[in-house]
């Protein structure tokens, strides 16, 4: 059975000063428009539908709503709809790979929570039909994953 995300507490949703200038980054401009104000669950179905297109939009999104709406990723993955759902595990683990590089202080409030869905996608690779040759192995990311946030952690 698969492991949410858990110690979270639920977080105000990201208000619009939180997402920035809309005008810099087209990703984020994107990312506000079809889910900016809306909560977890209203956004959910967004991320099972098009997961490759949510994390180009969380790439480059601001702290407060990367770690808001990163747990969306988690959620689907964590239900039985992430049956089957390579793109979706894949991006997400990869996302967060990718942002603990650049910014591990800012993922550092939600790292914890977001700990156990990390480990339920290495864990259970099969179950996402994400086959190693395509997608490479969720373990081997995980491993980067855990030496980003150890590297994170070491640099004041």
């Amino acid at each position: 059975m698969a492991r949410r995300p858990t110690g979270m507490r639920r977080q105000p949703i990201p208000a619009r000063e939180d997402w920035g200038d809309l005008g810099i980054d087209p990703e984020v401009r994107s990312g506000y428009r079809l889910y900016g104000g809306r909560s977890r669950g209203e956004a959910l179905p967004l991320f099972a539908a098009s997961p490759i297109e949510r994390a180009a939009e969380l790439r480059c999104a601001p702290t407060a709503v990367f770690n808001d709406d990163v747990f969306c990723f988690a959620d689907v993955l964590s239900s039985p709809a992430g049956a089957g759902a390579a793109d979706a595990a894949s991006c997400f683990v990869r996302l967060v790979r990718d942002r603990l590089r650049t910014d591990a202080a800012g993922v550092a409030a939600i790292y914890p929570a977001l700990k156990p869905a990390i480990d339920s996608i290495a864990e259970r690779q099969a179950f996402f039909d994400a086959d190693v040759d395509i997608y490479g192995s969720f373990s081997d990311i995980v491993r980067a994953i855990e030496a980003a946030w150890a590297m994170g952690r070491q640099t004041p």
